[in-house]
């Protein structure tokens, strides 16, 4: 048997990995000593060969892991030798051992092709698994929440998703937080807001507030406030230019439609409900032309960032100022 797990949500992904490792150890060999998990990315072929054609010890199976071969390895030719083993002598589902690839990306979005991804995503039993989206992704931790023995409010469900997004080792790590903080409580806006660190900042809509409405020395401030909690300056620009770069386009989308709502934006967008909710109402703080302009700006501050030595936060500074 050939199980394919593949994806860049590793999350679940490693989920699903330890599931199968788990029910193998319960149903096939309780003492682990069939159970083998290879390093793909230094792995040779000879070991390969040794570990998947080996014996089971005192058991029916061996289960062999192979992690991160595609992704990591740089030998082609261990790849080719792999799928030519798979051809010639795995094309029955009766052999004794196991075989579970498991790789962190979806190689099939990729333009170079891969022999061996190729074989194995078309295995009965790979499964791929994607980026939760907004819809999912709030269903996804309302049931994790309930799995946990816990509660939260219906309502307070898109903004933590929106705060954490779609990274759900993050998003697990808050949800452990939140829960242990509220304990036998269901889980509120008010805990959320007060526990959770932002994926995008609340400053960074409070800095788009500021901009929007001229308030350069609130402006000031927070981005002042930024660098003194040490805030990465890219990881700083990189979330403005996204937000401007969506208000921008729902500028222009509600231009065309006044009455377009936060769920029709965020789907025409592809972003949060709870993000377009925002960036409706700060878009009538800005005209096209201002949101043009900061916009330029701020792809302006990214190209000298990276091309000279001037100080970020002078140059940060002298964008608002100039605003």
């Amino acid at each position: 048997m050939i199980i394919f797990l593949y994806g860049e949500d590793t999350y679940r992904s490693s989920q699903k990995l330890n599931q199968i490792k788990d029910k193998f150890i319960k149903e096939v060999d309780s003492s682990g000593m069939n159970l083998v998990t290879l390093d793909g990315a230094k792995l040779k072929f000879e070991e390969f060969n040794h570990q998947v054609k080996a014996s089971p010890f005192l058991a029916r199976k061996r289960m062999v892991i192979i992690k991160n071969l595609i992704s990591e390895n740089k030998s082609k030719e261990i790849q080719k030798e792999i799928v030519e083993l798979l051809n010639t002598e795995w094309k029955s589902p009766k052999e004794d051992n196991i075989l579970v690839f498991w790789e962190p990306a979806d190689h099939s979005k990729s333009k170079s092709k891969n022999a061996l991804w190729d074989r194995l995503v078309k295995e009965k039993f790979a499964e791929g698994f994607d980026l939760l989206k907004s819809v999912q992704l709030n269903a996804w931790v309302e049931k994790e929440i309930i799995k946990r023995g816990a509660k939260i409010e219906k309502s307070s469900i898109p903004l933590l998703a929106a705060l954490v997004g779609n990274d759900l080792w993050q998003m697990s790590g808050e949800i452990e937080k939140l829960i242990n903080y509220c304990q036998d409580k269901p889980i509120t806006t008010a805990e959320i807001e007060k526990l959770v660190k932002a994926k995008f900042d609340d400053n960074i809509f409070n800095l788009v507030d500021a901009l929007g409405t001229n308030n350069k020395k609130l402006a000031l401030k927070l981005m002042s406030d930024q660098f003194n909690l040490e805030a990465d300056e890219m990881y700083l620009l990189s979330m403005l230019i996204r937000q401007f770069r969506i208000l921008l386009l729902a500028k222009e989308l509600t231009d065309k439609n006044p009455s377009i709502g936060k769920d029709k934006l965020a789907k025409e967008l592809k972003i949060h409900p709870f993000v377009a909710q925002k960036s409706l109402s700060q878009i009538r703080n800005f005209t096209l032309d201002k949101l043009k302009r900061i916009y330029n700006q701020l792809l302006q501050i990214d190209y000298t960032i990276k091309t000279s030595s001037q100080k970020p936060r002078l140059l940060f500074d002298l964008l608002i100022t100039s605003i």
